[in-house]
């Protein structure tokens, strides 16, 4: 999990694969074609967005590197309303880079057409890229977004990470 700076601020991504691809959102990386990509021990490095589908929110960064830490992805259709999820980003700030946090999922919902799963783990400002990680430590979603507002708490959402690639054109070989 790596986290994302451009002029106007920072957000969060991860690597999907050994040789430097990563997703994060579209708004995390707005208009940009170059980013820093801070990796958890502290070294940055520049990455070039390389596709971005702003109706799913979602964008593709690729920074150079062969042997990179990429997350495991997980089966998202079979995820059940109710089992325990993580979040993994950079909230607020970039020196709390790495933070876990836990929920559950709430459900999966359809808005505007686009699918996601909704779920209560902590989701704030900074945290937009990250991922939604099951028990087993799979990539299920792609956090995006959290409902504000008066009396609204804890109802964050993700974007299905089989809908990411799929609305990216991504193939994974697993």
């Amino acid at each position: 999990v790596v986290t994302i700076a451009t002029k106007d601020g920072h957000g969060s991504g991860f690597l999907i694969t050994h040789d430097g691809y990563l997703l994060t959102n579209a708004h995390v990386v707005q208009g940009a074609h170059t980013v820093k990509v801070r990796f958890e021990h502290g070294s940055s490095i520049d990455g070039e967005v390389v596709k971005v589908n702003e109706d799913f929110d979602l964008a593709l960064v690729k920074v150079p590197g062969n042997d990179l830490p990429a997350l495991t992805i997980g089966n998202d259709l079979v995820v059940q309303v109710g089992e325990e999820v993580y979040a993994i980003g950079t909230p607020l700030d970039e020196q709390l880079g790495q933070t876990v946090t836990r929920g559950i999922v709430s459900g999966k919902r359809v808005v505007e057409e686009r699918s996601f799963i909704q779920t209560d783990v902590s989701i704030n400002q900074g945290n937009s890229g990250g991922p939604l990680i099951d028990m087993d430590g799979k990539v299920i979603g792609v956090t995006t977004l959290k409902m504000t507002g008066r009396d609204v708490s804890g109802i964050g959402f993700a974007v299905p990470i089989s809908k990411a690639l799929e609305m990216l054109n991504i193939t994974l070989n697993r």
